[in-house]
């Protein structure tokens, strides 16, 4: 009484009976199952492009483990099920409920997503450790666990497995993933998991390429089946309409007649099916057309199904499904049921190709139906019932499902997943929704959006969520807005002014509002921005009161999380005022405080801040160790804006360490990833420009640096602006421009003495010196060294280096090799301390130029080839070029006199002045010395030159300064750089 009539004609699936031209990959599968048999665990990736036969592999991979007796679960996801939290683990729950050993575990984690007793849903992190921590106490013996398609796995299901593999190492279990390459796009998330379980050798991947000419030889001949090989001709076709993708080719082959198979010329005909779509389709109309109804009822659920439900959702009884389903199975468009008696297709591109067969009418009746089922289908879930609605056009049954999702995820923090279902559920919301239930959802889905660093999407539904709460007569909460207005803006780079001026108006809307716990909580959060938007504009002063205040009110209304958030601040303070151990230590107490509180994003926030104050006072192996254990807090949350910003500051801690090619790869995963906002896109840029100018690429320096520049300078913010200008004056004082370095170390002292930055002045010490130095103005050197050291209080830690290397080359121009080599073996050591190689190279550089001017030529040479070896590792020109001219030196094919020898620097500058027309007078007022001490400079210069007339004098300091600035970059002590 089924719909299927025995006898119908039927097409014969064409699937190759073997594994063709996988024999190496096979091979690994033995050795990683050995090693897991034996206590030793992997983790295999399978990676290709769709159709490329990595499910048929991963089926022979579990065909092995099973012959080896390991116990087997699976888990696999559907394209609609990337926005159902844990997902991929939750379908892995299911099928343990089959295997006896495993039928408590499945239990487990069903229930887990929701905490205990099933209330109110766990925080991320604790669920993901609870997760782990229950399924790798279960796998005592061997055992194999298989997730197919990652591609379409849920942000929460990657960190979970991800977490896995890690503890998987030392228990006899083999993890095997398959992934489609042609979903791996730049910036997905899958796309950063992979890399970081590849990078920190957590798993390996194995890639699965088109079959070759001859294996498809090989697979067209077991096709075929006729007893004789595949005639060249047929084979040459196949492999060209294919390109030897496996599933193509019993796609191609089976859309064929029996005549078109071993006809090569039909197979390059255009009756052939020219794509996949078209070759299943092909076998598609042959099938009876109860087949073709239940094969297209199936693709619209999306995923496995059990055949009760497919009849519910066709309004057929069950028994009507036998032979049609009989049928989709030997005709190869469902693989048989398995232990779980599901249906599932043979390959997701079968079933998109059938949904697109479709008709509209048809889809939206059969959408309506599967919703209705919702409850009924394989992971259901509101997130599927929502997919459903949607695509039925029933928007109020949508809106509601959606919803009831997004905010499930939402509290899971899979923010990805739930800013997807927001959407939806604007997408379809109803007309006469309240303006007070509006508001709060826009502003819930921009917080989701502001989570992925959808920044113009969350910008506007937090304008918009305001708009509607002021209708709604809700001033405090359309106050709140400000604040998620000013964190887009600063993330986005807007003028500091302006978000300041957003956060006070929103202050002073809630000083009309009466007291209440809402308002004082949204003054709290209101003030903690407003306190770090001061901290940005410098206004240290006042971003100290500010932190105070919002900690104060929020200790009023016990928001401890605001708490913690506001003494993370104050400490930030500290750090800029030069409090530097105490104030880190207090933000990376917060950190730990917020993430045992569970208060994720200010936990995750306090340990990017953390890095980036310590980076910034040159605290590297701290910033290194607040990055590591962020960046994994951060993935645990999905909090990628903060991810994104501590890649980029790990990019420049591999500079400063002189790791290059990975601060090169870093730097451009950072740009790549378009993650952020502008702080990540300028740090990046930092990181770049810095190695490209270490090593000679000057041009390329430039343009990373000034377009680092142009993306800082709107924000107002120092720390966005001064290292590019550090580094542009570092590349124009190795391109030769002297006075073009000077004049941005200037600009950069000016700019940080009127804001009381110090911190960031640092770099600009040896800069200025070297510039000043480079361009023949010895005295303007050491006026600047002692400008900038009066600025940042010598005392200080992150300082030190820097003023002890300006002032051993001063000296060492000076003729003062002592003092030099004393200041300068403190400024090795210095630079050592802070890990930073490339002031430390140049340091080195110098002490070689005071060591051979002393006439320690043993010392220098021992020394020269440390830093000629670091050179060639860094691959450095400059650095090279300095080394080689000073080996050169040694040999005595040169001069270590400055240009202005046998001048002191100070009468070189008497000099200059005596070429510009003063009189001593003159002299002594310009150089604020006695006439007396400027009358002696004169006859001291007209003795050592062997002249007798003021004007000898004033042509010899010209013909010397035309000579500098051509060639004191190479002639000086201080050689070319900085």
């Amino acid at each position: 009484e089924g719909w299927y009539t025995p006898g119908m004609s039927r097409v014969t699936p064409l699937l190759c009976p073997l594994l063709v031209g996988r024999d190496d990959l096979l091979d690994l599968a033995d050795r990683r199952l050995a090693d897991a048999a034996e206590g030793r665990g992997h983790f295999l990736l399978l990676a290709g492009e769709a159709g490329i036969g990595k499910t048929r592999l991963l089926g022979a991979v579990l065909r092995k483990a099973s012959a080896h007796k390991f116990e087997i679960a699976d888990g696999g996801v559907a394209p609609q099920d990337r926005t159902v939290p844990a997902s991929l683990m939750l379908d892995l729950a299911r099928t343990m409920l089959r295997i006896p050993a495993y039928i408590q575990l499945g239990h487990d984690l069903l229930a887990l997503p929701y905490g205990p007793d099933g209330g109110k849903p766990r925080s991320r992190r604790l669920l993901v450790v609870d997760m782990v921590d229950r399924i790798v106490e279960s796998l005592d013996t061997p055992a194999m666990l298989a997730f197919e398609d990652l591609q379409w796995a849920d942000d929460l299901s990657l960190e979970i497995v991800a977490e896995l593999a890690r503890r998987i190492r030392d228990r006899p279990v083999l993890m095997v993933g398959t992934y489609r390459t042609d979903e791996l796009p730049t910036g997905t998330m899958l796309r950063e998991w992979r890399a970081r379980l590849l990078t920190q050798r957590m798993a390996e991947e194995a890639r699965l390429t088109p079959l070759t000419v001859q294996q498809t030889a090989l697979m067209t001949t077991l096709i075929l089946s006729t007893g004789l090989p595949a005639p060249r001709e047929v084979v040459a076709a196949v492999h060209e309409r294919t390109d030897g993708i496996p599933l193509h080719i019993e796609e191609l082959l089976g859309a064929l007649g029996e005549e078109g198979r071993s006809d090569g010329h039909t197979i390059r005909e255009a009756t052939v099916p020219a794509t996949i779509e078209d070759a299943v389709l092909a076998r598609f109309a042959r099938l009876s057309p109860e087949g073709r109804a239940v094969a297209q009822a199936g693709a619209v659920i999306g995923r496995c199904f059990v055949p009760e439900v497919l009849a519910g959702i066709m309004d057929l009884p069950p028994a009507a499904l036998d032979a049609p389903l009989q049928e989709l199975v030997d005709q190869a468009f469902l693989d048989p049921p398995g232990p779980r008696g599901l249906f599932d297709y043979r390959h997701q591109l079968l079933r998109d190709v059938l949904y697109r067969s479709i008709s509209r009418s048809a889809l939206q009746r059969l959408h309506a139906r599967a919703g209705e089922f919702g409850a009924q289908l394989e992971g259901a879930s509101e997130i599927h019932a929502s997919v459903h609605f949607e695509r039925a056009g029933l928007r109020a049954e949508a809106f509601r499902a959606a919803l009831a999702g997004a905010r499930e995820a939402a509290r899971l923090s899979s923010h990805r997943e739930a800013f997807e279902l927001y959407r939806r559920a604007v997408d379809n919301m109803p007309p006469d929704i309240g303006a007070s239930e509006h508001g709060a959802l826009l502003e819930a889905f921009s917080d989701e959006a502001a989570a992925i660093e959808q920044n113009d999407i969350a910008g506007r539904m937090a304008q918009a969520a305001r708009e509607r709460y002021l209708a709604a007569g809700l001033p405090v909460a359309a106050a709140r807005m400000y604040g998620a207005l000013a964190s887009v803006w600063r993330r986005t780079g807007q003028p500091v002014g302006d978000r300041i001026a957003t956060l006070r108006a929103g202050l002073s809307e809630l000083e009309f509002q009466p007291a209440s716990p809402e308002r004082d909580r949204t003054n709290a959060l209101l003030l903690t921005y407003l306190a770090v938007m001061l901290l940005d504009a410098h206004q240290l002063g006042e971003a100290r009161a500010t932190a105070d205040a919002a900690r104060a009110a929020a200790a009023a209304v016990g928001d401890a999380g605001s708490v913690i958030d506001a003494t993370a601040r104050l400490a930030a303070v500290d750090v800029v005022e030069g409090r530097v151990d105490e104030g880190l230590a207090a933000v990376d107490e917060a950190a730990c405080e917020a993430r045992a509180a569970g208060y994720e994003d200010i936990g995750v926030t306090a340990y990017r801040d953390a890095a980036l104050l310590a980076v910034r006072v040159m605290d590297y192996p701290r910033a290194e160790a607040w990055l590591c254990e962020g960046m994994r807090y951060a993935d645990a949350i999905e909090q990628s804006h903060c991810r994104h910003v501590m890649g980029a500051t790990d990019a420049l801690i591999a500079w400063a360490d002189g790791r290059w090619d990975e601060a090169v790869a870093m730097g451009q995963q950072a740009l790549a990833d378009q993650g952020g906002g502008a702080r990540a896109a300028t740090m990046a840029r930092w990181a770049l420009g810095y190695v490209a100018l270490g090593r000679g690429e000057l041009l390329h320096a430039r343009s990373l640096l000034e377009e680092a520049l142009v993306l800082g300078q709107p924000s107002g913010a120092l720390d966005l602006v001064l290292p590019a200008l550090w580094g542009l004056a570092e590349t124009a004082l190795l391109a030769g421009d002297h006075a073009g370095a000077a004049e941005r170390c200037d600009a950069a002292l000016t700019l940080s003495a009127s804001h009381g930055e110090r911190a960031l002045v640092a770099p600009f010490v040896v800069t200025g010196v070297r510039a000043y130095l480079a361009a023949g103005r010895p005295s303007d050197a050491d006026r600047w060294l002692t400008r900038v050291a009066g600025h940042l209080a010598i005392s200080a830690w992150f300082s030190r280096p820097a003023v002890d290397h300006g002032t051993g080359i001063v000296r060492l121009a000076a003729g003062s090799t002592g003092s030099a080599r004393e200041a300068l073996e403190a400024a090795v050591r210095g630079w050592d301390d802070r890990n930073r190689l490339w002031e430390a190279t140049w340091a080195r550089l110098d002490l070689v130029t005071c060591l051979l001017r002393s006439h320690r030529v043993a010392d220098a040479m021992s020394l020269l080839g440390d830093i000629e070896a670091t050179a060639t590792r860094l691959e450095s020109e400059p650095l090279a070029a300095r080394a080689s001219e000073l080996r050169r030196l040694a040999r005595g094919r040169g001069s270590l006199d400055e240009p202005w020898r046998p001048l002191t620097s100070r009468e070189f500058e008497v000099a200059r002045l005596i070429a510009d027309g003063m009189t001593n007078a003159e002299l002594a007022g310009e150089l604020s010395i006695a006439p007396k001490t400027a009358s002696a400079h004169v006859e001291h210069i007209l003795a050592k030159l062997g002249v007798t007339r003021r004007s000898e004098i004033a042509v010899w300091a010209a013909n010397v300064a035309r000579a500098t600035g051509g060639a004191a970059q190479t002639r000086s002590t201080v050689g070319a750089s900085g």
